[in-house]
């Protein structure tokens, strides 16, 4: 039995196509929450068809500050621990994680403590900076002692891992599941949604940015810039919702006409809307592939990123240096461009073939 361990929204939004490619496999699976992230849920499911889990770790409380990421941490552990579920890891053929959260490390922590095989989707993305992103790196670094199975995305993921004498297979799966979820979204989308539709989209949602003064309204002056160039979107994730909203300053945003307060919403919603957007700046990994794969030119808001996905094609590491990133943004937002054409390919297929292995 193939358990999948998912506990955020994009760790929901990459691992619809493998979970879904595994019922169609016949192979047998349970769904596990950790209950790390909890919004928007209900919406990915319906957007994915897939099925409720099997499992909740925690109740469905988002961690959205420190003080409710450590309660819930805690709790996820606990219950994983618990009598009525340790008889779940010791049946599974395989855990399955993804990517570099808390709820990633936590899978590899069941599977270390209950000898049982981790896969790890998305592996061997680095930055080669425990500082940039953090936590990120770290976790990255501590699965990858853990996986028996390395889901490499590229041959720079898979070069990361053998340079650095990481034990485990090294699997290929020519690009990132994010190709699989993009194309399900993306069927039967009207062909006009081709981007250039005079407005940007801005998200902010790390810690880093949050939670340091300084860059907090060096962001902000940032969005105030943004909003001369094009109409903005703000994207609103519940963490930046709260912090802004404590600090006071979420009104002054509204108050800006120019700028248009959207809350976090499904994938497929997302979609639609990034697909019209002219320009996009963010802090989020995720946001840039999608950028890359949609041809969209990206900002990322942050000073390092362990993804090699459009930078010096369509997308800088900007950080909060607001004169390079206007001057980024103006030489690309207005020009006109093609839809992008995703990969011929399915990594998620090539992920659960080798998952197939585990239940023969």
């Amino acid at each position: 039995m193939i358990i999948h361990l998912i506990g955020t929204k994009a760790q929901y939004i990459k691992m619809a196509p493998v979970i879904l490619e595994t019922a169609r496999h016949q192979l047998p699976y349970k769904l596990i929450y950790t209950g790390q992230h909890s919004e928007t849920f209900d919406d990915l499911q319906k957007n994915f068809g897939l099925q409720e889990p099997d499992l909740r770790l925690t109740s469905d409380r988002e961690a959205t500050d420190r003080q409710s990421f450590l309660k819930w941490a805690w709790s996820a552990w606990r219950e994983a621990n618990s009598p009525a579920v340790r008889d779940i890891w010791s049946k599974a053929s395989a855990i399955v994680v993804h990517g570099d959260t808390a709820s990633t490390l936590l899978g590899a922590k069941i599977a270390n403590r209950y000898d049982r095989p981790l896969v790890h989707v998305e592996a061997g993305l680095r930055s080669f900076n425990f500082l940039h992103p953090f936590p990120e790196e770290l976790i990255r670094v501590r699965v990858s002692r853990y996986t028996a199975v390395h889901c490499c995305p590229d041959k720079i993921a898979v070069r990361n891992l053998e340079a650095a004498g990481v034990k485990g297979e090294k699997l290929l799966t020519h690009g990132n599941t994010l190709i699989d979820a993009l194309r399900m979204a993306q069927a039967g989308a009207p062909a006009s949604q081709s981007g250039n539709s005079g407005y940007g989209i801005f998200s902010m949602h790390r810690q880093e940015n949050l939670f340091n003064s300084r860059r907090l309204g060096k962001a902000l002056q940032l969005l105030s810039e943004l909003a001369k160039i094009a109409p903005v979107k703000f994207v609103l994730h519940p963490v930046t919702h709260r912090r802004l909203e404590k600090l006071g300053t979420l009104q002054q945003i509204q108050a800006d006409s120019r700028i248009t307060l959207v809350p976090r919403m499904d994938f497929f919603a997302f979609n639609s809307l990034l697909r019209g957007a002219s320009f996009v700046v963010t802090d989020g990994g995720s946001n840039q592939e999608e950028c890359a794969l949609l041809n969209i030119p990206c900002v990322l808001a942050r000073r390092a990123t362990e993804r090699p996905d459009g930078i010096g094609v369509n997308a800088i590491i900007g950080d909060l240096d607001i004169d390079r990133i206007l001057e980024f943004l103006k030489t690309t937002a207005g020009q006109t461009r093609g839809r992008g054409v995703l990969p011929d390919v399915s990594p998620s297929r090539i992920i659960v073939e080798r998952l197939a292995s585990f239940t023969s």
